[in-house]
């Protein structure tokens, strides 16, 4: 079982103030020695906070195993955000609990997906033909494939759950209705991919409220998760907030989650 979007973290992941949260983060973790000297900046800094980015479940066979990742972020002084990322598992032989601390992405993605072939294989993506005039992706693959892409199994034992249709339209209302442009934004051949999904799945990931030049602001973000025809997956972060002059809500889109939660905190919440 897939899970993405908690809004909490446990309470030895939350309250304190963020040099005590950073210095328990490298503590639980088993690099955290070697983490902790290349985060000297972070002990100075102003906020912490800590939400639940995914996690996977299962009651087996051969046993109940977890994964959970969770994700660190510390407003600096000189207000930029770090983000750590912290993996949690009890999937290895021993059955014990693991942590680890990340401070790329990259070194992230790569530990979930060592972690998470304990819950079943995947095949990857498949190569996808474009169309050479348009650039588009070409969507003449046959319906049995699709349905293939969709089909629980083994296969797509890492893929989570898709459940909505019409994704293509939805991916270009979602773009349409973004009123954030430039850094951060999803570029045009974001677009361009998103025209071959076939499915997607929302989900609330975290939110917030802050006090704001006295007057109270308020942000949700959700990941809006799309599978495509060639079976690759793309994420676009929206952020939905009333950090306006009138006070009335306004969308905003992101091609990462980090450039969402930077806005998020840094921006919105920070002033």
């Amino acid at each position: 079982m897939d899970v993405s979007g908690a809004d909490t973290a446990e309470p030895e992941r939350s309250g304190g103030a963020p040099a005590d949260q950073l210095a328990r983060l490298l503590e639980r973790a088993d690099n955290g020695a070697a983490a902790a000297r290349r985060l000297d900046a972070v002990r100075f800094a102003l906020m912490h906070y800590c939400g639940l980015q995914s996690c996977r479940h299962t009651k087996g066979p051969p046993r109940r195993m977890n994964r959970r990742t969770f994700r660190h972020s510390f407003l600096l002084p000189d207000g930029s955000v770090r983000v750590l990322w912290e993996l949690e598992h009890d999937t290895g032989p021993d059955a014990l609990t693991h942590r680890s601390v990340f401070t790329e992405q990259e070194g992230l993605t790569l530990a979930e997906w060592e972690v998470d072939t304990a819950f079943g294989g995947s095949t990857g993506p498949q190569e996808m033909p474009y169309d050479a005039r348009t650039g588009a992706p070409r969507l003449d693959r046959a319906t049995e494939d699709v349905d293939a892409l969709l089909a629980p199994g083994p296969e797509n034992a890492l893929r989570r759950a898709y459940t909505e249709g019409d994704s293509a339209e939805h991916a270009r209302r979602l773009l349409r209705r973004a009123a954030n442009t430039g850094a951060g934004a999803p570029g045009s051949d974001v677009g361009i991919r998103l025209r071959a999904a076939i499915a997607h799945d929302i989900s609330i990931v975290t939110r917030g409220t802050a006090l704001v030049a006295g007057r109270h602001v308020s942000w949700s973000l959700y990941e809006h998760a799309f599978l495509l025809l060639d079976g690759s997956e793309v994420s676009l972060w929206e952020i939905d907030h009333t950090r306006t002059p009138s006070g009335d809500p306004v969308c905003e889109v992101y091609a990462s989650q980090d450039a969402a939660m930077d806005t998020a905190i840094r921006r919105i919440e920070a002033g």
